[in-house]
């Protein structure tokens, strides 16, 4: 890249670059990102990356339970595009920003200005340097079998949520063109977390939903049942706490379920995804990435389990009720 801006050490190879710590976020080499700017720190930060002509900043995931670490290697945003968009926002944002993330994994060395971290006066800038897998280079027969590993993994989900009715699934056309190979794109095994990514960000949309849905139609039925032969509207909103205990308990709990389901798929999306982008090499990525997968297979197959249990339970249980006893009178 000969971007002009980073400050590079050529003794050592690393370079100094911005750093845009994002919270629980982990992004893959590859994808596309967009950003909204709002904090004065990050303004100048894009100022500054604008007038260099770098255009380029280290982001890394900051794990909430481990005290606000950073996590050690991170990726590099180049900036494609940065719209202006303070005065339809009257400042709450000052750009939206689209960039691409750059194939090159970094290891994070040092932050050089670790005291602006608790005063955000200014951003946080580090030394870094690019990460190379292991095997780089080396396609072995055995990366050739864990990448056929991953692609009949995939394959096999796409048939499972196809049988299971899954309310969120793979195209099993779509995943039959998919790949798993080495560097960045649709043919790549980051191309294929990109996109399981995804899958995961719409089944949580989906537990919400349904989630939400279950919650509003018990109050609409306690509002219905409460207001029957009542010719006044049902009121607009309703506090939790002006609900009976029962109601209250039955809400709550609703609540926990959508997050004891929605849980594993953030930790997933983020930590699990982390621990890709730390990977060693391209056979430690495969390896991790079919564990995933495999954690997936392992759902599907318990949902069917159940599935077909409470089916064989109301078999058993109807069977009777079918049955017309002989008139005998």
């Amino acid at each position: 890249d000969s971007q002009p801006g980073p400050t590079a050490n050529q003794e050592n190879g690393t370079l100094v670059l911005p750093l845009f710590p994002l919270g629980a976020v982990a992004y893959t080499p590859g994808s596309t990102q967009v950003l909204n700017i709002f904090e004065p720190r990050y303004r100048k930060m894009y100022n500054d990356i604008l007038m260099t002509g770098g255009r380029r900043f280290v982001t890394t995931m900051v794990n909430p339970d481990e005290g606000d670490e950073l996590a050690a290697v991170g990726v590099v945003l180049y900036l494609e595009d940065l719209k202006e968009v303070s005065e339809q926002t009257n400042d709450a944002v000052k750009y939206v920003c689209s960039h691409k993330v750059l194939d090159s994994r970094v290891r994070i060395l040092q932050i050089l200005n670790q005291g602006d971290s608790s005063t955000r006066e200014t951003y946080l800038k580090c030394e870094v340097q690019e990460l190379v897998d292991d095997d780089e280079g080396q396609e072995t027969s055995e990366l050739a079998q864990l990448e056929a590993a991953v692609r009949d993994s995939l394959r096999d989900v796409a048939d499972m949520q196809d049988s299971g009715k899954e309310d969120v699934r793979f195209s099993r056309d779509a995943v039959g063109k998919l790949d798993a190979g080495r560097g960045v794109g649709t043919g790549s095994l980051w191309g294929v977390v990109e996109l399981w990514k995804n899958f995961l960000d719409a089944r949580a949309q989906a537990a919400g939903r349904k989630v939400q849905q279950d919650v509003q139609n018990r109050l609409i039925k306690y509002l219905s049942d409460k207001n029957a032969g009542d010719s006044k509207e049902m009121p607009q909103s309703v506090n939790l706490s002006e609900l009976p205990p029962d109601l209250q308990r039955d809400v709550r709990t609703l609540r926990d379920r959508v997050m004891e389901d929605v849980g594993p798929l953030v930790e997933e999306q983020t930590a699990g995804v982390q621990r890709l982008v730390q990977a060693s090499s391209h056979a430690e990525r495969l390896q991790l990435f079919e564990r995933i997968v495999a954690n997936e297979k392992s759902r599907l197959t318990a949902r069917k389990t159940l599935k077909n249990t409470l089916a064989s339970l109301e078999d058993k249980f109807a069977a009777p009720a079918a049955e017309k006893p002989d008139d005998k009178s």
